[in-house]
């Protein structure tokens, strides 16, 4: 299992220069879309990690939710409810990726990544 961990991260990393890459670009969208994806990636590694188990979903609050459960619940509470806007606007970036025709910020991006980075230092750092 520490395999399908590694590659679940590394798959991240690739997700979030993608986004840098983006935002470079000035492609908001895009760039929001992918770090999306990079947060449910570590966040399922992390569930995979403790548990063995993520569930097959695309919303970070319901896999935060999960994390919570298992791992410094306290601290996966106050980050979701401090970061609430910025998940629900992560979970709207994937479902308007495919269905949506909607625009994003640059100012929403950047909230996203520094998201993503304490996210990562929540999970990953200790």
């Amino acid at each position: 299992m520490k395999r399908e961990i590694e590659i679940l991260l590394k798959r991240a990393e690739g997700f979030v220069k993608d986004a840098l890459e983006d935002l470079k670009r000035d492609d908001y969208d895009l760039a929001m879309f992918h770090v999306e994806q990079a947060c449910q990636l570590i966040v399922k590694a992390k569930l995979l990690d403790l548990t063995g188990y993520f569930e097959k979903t695309h919303s970070l609050r319901k896999l935060l939710g999960d994390l919570s459960s298992v791992l410094k619940k306290e601290e996966i509470e106050k980050f979701v409810n401090e970061n609430w806007n910025t998940l629900r606007n992560l979970e709207f970036a994937y479902i308007a990726s495919r269905y949506l025709p909607e625009e994003f910020k640059r100012d929403e991006v950047e909230e996203a990544l520094r998201v993503y980075k304490k996210l990562w230092e929540i999970l990953w750092s200790s």
